[in-house]
């Protein structure tokens, strides 16, 4: 548009009117007819499409409990909101990673993988953002220390939304204190961090982090994954386990957070009421020879079964007649909730969201830290069967009402609508997942 600026401009009546009649010498134009007026409509406004949100974990061997929330994750959120993706660094060559892959595969989750050749790879940074900047990532959602750290940096070239999961904190080892320092001091710069207990929620208030960006979300199962095929006398039979038996298990990694030696501690104890008791260890980990020697030593190897690692311990929860937790230290534990789900009454140290999940004791046993009375405390669930099926009762309803997988991810969801300013509506649909591939680092 012309600016045009016009200064000490004067007109006289001789200036309009040359003849001096003070009359327009020529004939006023004809009186044109109104038109209608014309109100164009608002511009429509267009549904925001689907955000893409890249779930960032850090894993060596098989991966543990988180692996269960991340993979399920894309089939349960809306896909016309947000549209889900997962990438995993890993040490290269590492055999673990087939099994996670497989899980990917199976619950139809992108899996981008990323093979470092030691811890301080700085190639996997790079790998990182290309595919941040390729999937177009709107939210960053990491998992632990690592990737809490490796989205702040990233964050600075190319902009996004960084969401974490506190999944809980170790501190057996100085290795594992630093990285609890660390994770601390990320969680500080991110738009929510999200807590799978309420004791976290503390923790995360304790360490600096605004209670405005905390948000409880409890872990959740897929119930139908877990609903049984066998009753608990056919499903021992099957492996081969006497029906005499009291067949108690523990589910999880041989490591001294999970304190697997309590377990086998208890069993002296145990058995001087109870000689049908009977302890199912069921994982693997840096502890195994450790705890083959303390069970040596107590004089309790006829009873107890090892069965080593298993990435599906289904057929094992319906053989049990109790699940033992012992762990020193846990967020959520997805044992417990699988254990509920397929009616195994839980006994298990107060860490983490146990309390919660237990409904405070109406729905299995909190075991105190005296674990010369874990015996006592678990004996009425082997002499009182009323009390074993109240807890079996009490427990898969729980679990179906409060801990649903569907229930857990509209809430995960409702946070990202909040860190991207966005309304719940549901988006425009969205194209197909990529295909899972390896990246480069």
């Amino acid at each position: 548009m012309w600016d045009f600026k016009v200064k000490n401009l004067k007109l006289t009546a001789a200036d309009l009117f040359p003849d001096g009649s003070g009359q327009v010498d020529r004939p006023l134009p004809k009186k044109r007819k109104a038109r209608p007026t014309v109100v164009l409509p608002k511009k429509l406004s267009r549904k925001p499409s689907a955000a893409n949100v890249l779930h960032v974990r850090v894993v060596a061997g098989c991966g543990g409990g988180p692996e269960k929330t991340i993979l399920r994750s894309p089939r349960y959120a809306d896909p016309a909101r947000y549209k889900m993706s997962a990438a995993y660094i890993y040490p290269e060559g590492d055999p673990g990673m087939c099994i996670i892959r497989q899980s990917a595969q199976q619950f139809n989750c992108p899996l981008y993988e990323v093979a470092e050749t030691h811890a301080l790879d700085h190639h996997s940074l790079r790998a990182l953002l290309e595919l941040c900047r390729e999937l177009k990532v709107d939210i960053w959602h990491g998992h632990d220390y690592k990737s809490n750290l490796i989205g702040l940096l990233l964050k600075r070239y190319h902009p996004m939304k960084l969401v974490t999961t506190a999944h809980g904190f170790t501190r057996e080892t100085w290795r594992t204190r630093l990285y609890y320092h660390i994770d601390n001091l990320a969680m500080l710069g991110y738009d929510r961090v999200i807590t799978v207990s309420p004791k976290l929620i503390k923790h995360c208030a304790n360490h600096g982090v605004n209670p405005e960006r905390l948000q409880y979300i409890p872990n959740a199962i897929d119930t139908s994954e877990y609903a049984r095929s066998h009753n608990t006398t056919d499903a021992k039979a099957r492996l081969g386990i006497s029906g005499y038996r009291f067949a108690i298990g523990v589910i999880g990694r041989f490591s001294p957070e999970k304190a697997v030696d309590r377990a086998i501690q208890m069993m002296p104890g145990l058995l001087r009421d109870h000689p049908m008791a009977e302890l199912h260890l069921v994982g693997d980990g840096p502890e195994r020879k450790k705890l083959e020697a303390q069970a040596m030593s107590l004089g309790v190897v006829d009873s107890i079964q090892w069965w080593g690692w298993q990435s599906d311990a289904r057929e094992i929860y319906e053989a049990l007649d109790a699940l033992v937790l012992p762990s020193r230290t846990e967020g959520l534990p997805n044992v417990v909730l699988e254990a509920m789900a397929m009616g195994v009454p839980v006994a298990a140290t107060n860490v983490g969201g146990v309390s919660d999940l237990l409904d405070h004791g109406r729905c299995g046993i909190i075991l105190g830290d005296d674990v010369s009375r874990w015996p006592e405390q678990i004996s009425p669930l082997i002499s009182n069967p009323q009390l074993h099926s109240e807890y079996v009762l009490r427990s898969q309803k729980r679990v179906h009402d409060s801990f649903s997988f569907k229930k857990r991810m509209d809430a995960v969801m409702s946070v990202y609508d909040e860190v991207l300013g966005r309304s719940s509506k549901s988006a425009s649909a969205i194209p197909a997942h990529p295909t899972p591939r390896r990246l480069a680092a």
